[in-house]
């Protein structure tokens, strides 16, 4: 959980910051970025309902991995489903439920193959991997670990329903939690397909400053949350 909740809350927040940094850094060069910004914001009104579906949804994925007593979980897992059902029958016409419900089985078919393949390679690693390997690469909670897991995040990018497993597997072969998250924050934003594709988008030297700023936070990040946990444990 501490993993997690760290993830969600500094993925958010860098996105936001190292947006305002770009801005800053290239402002001479988009000086019309805030009138712009301001119309895509004055455009973009989210209802109410909508923002308590998605609410609810992600309050169904809490409380049904939360380690509580089953009867609670289940419990709650069935109250939520149904006032999700209920708010998605109010806050939805019946085109939008159908969208819906067409993109949450496109979803399904695209997940589960992920997840089977990210438990077989998280298996087959852990047994070929040698644990003295990985905690003498990143076992401990150094500048340099964490670095270590933002660089692996680049050459070994897995879609995010395999990093759960990978994480895991790193754990148990006794990666230390602040490069873990290192990685789990720049794998997504720092893999070569992602560079390449931000290189097509915003060119050479808006996208060596990206990489730069992602490099430095995400290993900042994983560094502090190391310590934190040192700390308080």
């Amino acid at each position: 959980m501490d993993i997690a909740v760290a993830r969600a809350v500094l993925a958010i927040g860098f996105g936001i910051l190292i947006g305002l940094m770009m801005a800053w850094i290239f402002r001479q060069e988009e000086p019309n970025s805030r009138t712009v910004a301001a119309s895509v914001l004055g455009s973009a009104g989210i209802e109410g309902r909508i923002v308590g579906l998605f609410a609810l949804l992600v309050a169904i994925l809490l409380v049904g991995t939360a380690k509580i007593d089953a009867s609670w979980r289940n419990g709650g897992v069935a109250l939520l489903a149904v006032s999700a059902v209920a708010t998605a029958n109010w806050g939805l016409t019946r085109h939008e439920s159908k969208l819906w419900l067409e993109e949450t089985w496109k979803f399904i078919k695209q997940i589960f193959p992920l997840l089977i393949a990210g438990v077989f390679v998280a298996g087959m690693a852990k047994v070929i991997i040698p644990p003295e390997v990985v905690r003498s690469v990143a076992g401990n909670n150094t500048i340099l670990a964490n670095l270590v897991g933002v660089l692996f995040g680049v050459f070994m990018y897995f879609p995010t329903l395999m990093e759960v497993p990978i994480a895991r597997m790193f754990l148990d072969l006794g990666m230390a939690k602040g490069p873990l998250l290192a990685y789990l924050l720049a794998d997504p934003e720092l893999s070569l397909q992602s560079i390449m594709v931000t290189h097509k988008i915003m060119g050479g030297k808006k996208n060596l400053v990206y990489v730069g700023l992602v490099t430095v936070l995400t290993t900042l990040a994983g560094w502090i949350f190391g310590m934190a946990l040192a700390l308080l444990g």
